[in-house]
Order: structure tokens, then sequence, then C-alpha cells
């Protein structure tokens, strides 16, 4: 989807980019064509800068550029590119009041594997491990996660950041994350199906009174959460790609 984008360019907003994609569609055609191309000339000047900027950039698998001049709400383009390079997070937290509570586990996985950060165990490795991704993924990690992060580790890795919540609400689905995937036929496990932010609270405290049973539950409840992410952003993806551009969006792949 980069090579299709042209709203990261100063002065290219989304009503121009659909008149450059009746002419151009990619960044290769639109150099091509560039003198047929019907946009003012200060523009073309603009695009075709950015443009080479832009393949250079990606050629080096620069995340940091694409996170810096794309729209905050057009981020989810890069996933393409760099989704072998992405990670998916969730934490979990004393309680449901950002702004004073603790992180007590976190969760993340990748095309290989799910791993968790457990408080008092290995929480502080999570900001050097990150470093070994591009792209993260959240729901709700704007205004949830990642302030409780930040409070934590004042330094974390510039990772360009796709807070799926916002993909999904430009396709027509509101609401939390159990209830997109209910709605798109992803079902989890029964055992941890019912469980919700404040169960994960109590299941901390039961674990710190040393029950660890009360841990494995946690982390599990974690692992739907982290391991979800994956099939959605997914399929947000390849939707959004296609209302864009035309063509069928995809199926629910469950």
């Amino acid at each position: 989807m980069l090579r299709y984008t042209f709203v990261h360019v100063p002065g290219i907003g989304y009503v121009t980019e659909k008149r450059i994609w009746t002419q151009a569609r990619t960044w290769d055609d639109f150099l091509d064509r560039e003198e047929r191309i019907r946009i003012p000339g200060r523009l073309k000047s603009s695009v075709r800068r950015l443009i080479g900027e832009s393949e250079r950039r990606l050629a080096a698998r620069d995340h940091r550029f694409f996170d810096g001049w794309l729209p905050t709400p057009e981020r989810w383009r890069a996933y393409g590119d760099f989704r072998t390079d992405a990670v998916y997070l969730d934490i979990e937290t004393t309680g449901l009041n950002w702004s004073g509570d603790l992180i007590t586990l976190v969760g993340v996985a990748d095309e290989r594997r799910f791993r968790t950060y457990v408080r008092g165990v290995d929480l502080d490795e999570l900001p050097s491990d990150l470093q070994r991704y591009k792209v993260l993924v959240t729901f709700n990690g704007a205004h949830f996660d990642l302030p409780i992060l930040r409070n934590a580790f004042p330094v974390l890795p510039p990772l360009l950041h796709i807070d799926l919540q916002y993909p999904m609400r430009r396709l027509g689905f509101r609401g939390g994350l159990k209830k997109l995937e209910r709605r798109l036929g992803l079902e989890r496990p029964d055992d941890v199906k019912r469980l919700t932010g404040s169960d994960a609270a109590k299941l901390w405290r039961r674990y710190e009174r040393g029950d660890e049973n009360a841990l494995d539950a946690l982390i599990e409840y974690n692992r739907q959460d982290v391991e979800n992410l994956r099939p959605l952003m997914d399929y947000a993806y390849g939707a959004l790609k296609a209302k864009a551009l035309g063509g069928p969006p995809p199926h629910s792949p469950w």
C-alpha cells in the first residue's frame, strides 16, 4: 500500500490523492506519467522529490521515516511492507485507571512466538527486546498501553505504532476488542472467554497472595488478547486497502 500512497507528501490530501489515482496508481506510475498528471506544478515537484526519498527509505527498511511522514490515521498503510517486523502487544495492570496503575504483565507476539514479561521477574527486559521490531500493533494502545508503558519506561524504541481500533472504526466496527472478535467470528477458548480487564487485575492479586495458577490464567487471558491482534490487523489492512484502491474486501478468515 505504501507505493500507492501520496498523502504523506505535504500539500496532498485525500481528494488530491484520489485525483492522482485516476491518472497514476503507484509511485512508478506517477514518475512515468508525470508530465500528464493534472495537478499544480509545485505539487508535482514535491511528489517527485518525496517519492524518490520514500523509495530509498523503504529499501532501507526505515520505518521511522514513514512514522514521521504518514498522517497518523494512515499508518496502517505501512503494515504490508513492514509486517514481518511487526510486534503485537497488550498490557495488564493493577486496575483500569492508567494514571496511577502499575504494569503487572506485558504480552508480545511476533510471527514466531508469544512471550510474557512479568512484574518482579523480567519486565525490565521489555524495552531492549522491542528494539528488534519496527511496527507496534495494539488495540486502544494510544490511550492505554503506551501512556502506561512510557510512564514505566521513559525511553522506548521509536516504533511505528498502529492502534488497531482506528482502522477498525473506519471499517464500521465499534466497540472493544472482544466485541470485534465476536463480530468477525474469532472465538476464544471457553476458560478465558468471559474474563475481563477487571478479572485480570483480580488474578494478579491472587498471584501476589501465592496462587501460581492465577498467574497461568492471567497469561492465557493476555495471550488471547495479543495473538488475536495479528489476524485482526491482517483483516483490517486488506479491507482498508480494498476500500482505498477498489476491489473486493477480504473475507473473514475464521
